[in-house]
């Protein structure tokens, strides 16, 4: 497999105020699920923001997938369901884009290990 193979799905979470810790950490730990668990799934990274430029959204979502197949397969599996159900009964929102990894899109790859 080549990274040329392979999609990124970024989302950006923002609440209408700024989040209790508590918000955070669940977050972490319904994600951190996934590790092992969602098919395909080879790059998780989540985070808060610290920049303070990220025009009020508080979380970033960094997922990388081998293939569009299994992007696809990622959205209705059942761990990322139950994560979806949990962020839409709440106020975010929430700003979602994805794109293949080319030639064109990895600019800079770290070397392989």
């Amino acid at each position: 497999m080549t990274v040329s193979d392979r999609f990124q799905h970024l989302v950006l979470f923002r609440l209408p105020e700024p989040p209790e810790p508590e918000v955070e950490e669940e977050m972490r730990r319904q994600i951190s699920t996934w590790v092992g668990s969602i098919p395909g799934l080879v790059r998780l990274r989540f985070g808060a923001d610290v920049g303070g430029r990220a025009d009020g959204y508080q979380f970033g979502l960094l997922t990388e997938f081998t293939d569009l197949a299994a992007m696809e397969a990622y959205v209705p599996h059942p761990l990322h369901a139950a994560f979806l159900r949990w962020v839409t009964a709440r106020p975010f929102a929430v700003l979602r884009f994805d794109y293949e990894l080319t030639g064109a899109t990895s600019l800079l790859e770290p070397p392989e290990v």
